[in-house]
C-alpha cells in the first residue's frame, strides 16, 4: 500500500494504533465521517472489524478494517497513535511501516513526551500531540462508550497542530486549540500523575481524596508536579493545586481512574508515562520531588509483582 494522497481530509484512510477504548472512539468517530479506518492491533490478537459506538446519539455499529501484522500495510497519510504509555514499543514497530515522508501522527496519548514517543520514526513537524478530554469506556470487545463535558480534543496552535485540525473535526467531539500547549499539557498532567497512581495504590476510587492526611499527601504531589511544569515552560498559576483537588471533588460518585482499573484487571500499568516522566523532566532540571518520587517507586513495584 502506498501513501494515501487525496485532496481532503474527509476521503483520507486512517491507521490507529492501539485498539483500546479511546483508539475505539476516535476510530468509530471517523469511521462515521466517512474515513476508511484500519485498526492496527496486538499479533494474534481476535480480529475486530466493528464498533459499536454508544454516545449522545445512541449506539451504533461502524465497519473498520483489522490488521495485527506491520508488514502487511505501508505508508498512511494519517495515523492516530492511541495507545496506552507503556506500549510503546508495541506502537513504534507499527510506525516503522505506517509513516512515510507525506505522513501525520497524531499523538493521542497521556503525558507530555508525545513527540519523543513516536520518534525516530516521525520528525517533529509531523507529530501532532493531542490532549483527550473526553471519557472513553470499553464495552465488552468491541463496544465503547463516549461521554463528554465540553470539548474533547485539544491540540497546539503550531503547524502539525494546524495540519491535524481537519482530521480531529471530523471527529465531532470538539477541538480547542491551544496557544500556550506546554501550560494545557502540564495542567492535565498534574490531574493524571497524581489521581491515577493515589486510586491505583489505594485500590480505592475518587472517595480516597476525602480522607485528609491522603489529600495531604496528594497536594503536595501536586505542588512537585507544578514545580516541574513551571521549570518545563508552563504557566500554572498559583492557586493550580487547589483547583485540581477541586475537579478531583467534582468528579462524579465512584469515579476512578485508568491506572486503577488497569490494575483492578491485572493489566500493566502507565505510571512510567506519568509520573515516571515528571521526575525524569524534574532531574533535568534539578528539581526536588521526593514525594513523587516514592511514590513512583511504590506503583512500579506494584505493578511488576502484578506480572
Amino acid at each position: 500500500m502506498g501513501v494515501n494522497m487525496y485532496a481532503e481530509a474527509g476521503s483520507e484512510p486512517v491507521a490507529v494504533v492501539g485498539p483500546g477504548a479511546v483508539g475505539l472512539a476516535l476510530a468509530a468517530r471517523l469511521a462515521i465521517e466517512g474515513h476508511p479506518v484500519t485498526l492496527c492491533g496486538r499479533p494474534g490478537a481476535e480480529p475486530l472489524r466493528h464498533i459499536e459506538l454508544t454516545d449522545h446519539q445512541g449506539t451504533r455499529t461502524v465497519a473498520v478494517d483489522w490488521q495485527d501484522d506491520p508488514a502487511h500495510l505501508g505508508p498512511f497519510r494519517w495515523v492516530v497513535v492511541a495507545t496506552k504509555l507503556h506500549q510503546s514499543d508495541a506502537a513504534r514497530a507499527w510506525l516503522e511501516r505506517l509513516v512515510g515522508p507525506d505522513t501525520m501522527v497524531v499523538v493521542a496519548q497521556n503525558g507530555v513526551e508525545h513527540r519523543e514517543r513516536v520518534a525516530p520514526h516521525a520528525t517533529a513537524d509531523q507529530v501532532a500531540p493531542v490532549l483527550v478530554h473526553f471519557n472513553a469506556e470499553r464495552q465488552g470487545r468491541a463496544g465503547v462508550a463516549i461521554r463528554q463535558d465540553g470539548t474533547g480534543l485539544v491540540a497546539g496552535d503550531d503547524a502539525p497542530g494546524c495540519r491535524a485540525r481537519p482530521l480531529l473535526e471530523r471527529t465531532g467531539l470538539g477541538v480547542r486549540v491551544a496557544a500556550d500547549f506546554t501550560t494545557a499539557a502540564w495542567h492535565k498532567l498534574m490531574v493524571n500523575a497524581v489521581a491515577n497512581p493515589v486510586t491505583a495504590l489505594t485500590s480505592r476510587r475518587v472517595e480516597v481524596f476525602r480522607d485528609p492526611s491522603v489529600r495531604n499527601v496528594a497536594a503536595a504531589m501536586l505542588g512537585e508536579v507544578a514545580a516541574v511544569g513551571r521549570a518545563e515552560g508552563a504557566r500554572l498559576p498559583d492557586g493550580a493545586v487547589d483547583d485540581v483537588l477541586a475537579w478531583i471533588d467534582a468528579r462524579p460518585s465512584g469515579a476512578g481512574s485508568s491506572m486503577l482499573a488497569d490494575r483492578l484487571a491485572g493489566r500493566p500499568m502507565e505510571h512510567d508515562g506519568l509520573l515516571g516522566a515528571v521526575v525524569r523532566r524534574a532531574r533535568t532540571h534539578g528539581t526536588s520531588v521526593p514525594l513523587c518520587t516514592a511514590v513512583l517507586a511504590l506503583v512500579a513495584a506494584l505493578d511488576e509483582a502484578a506480572r
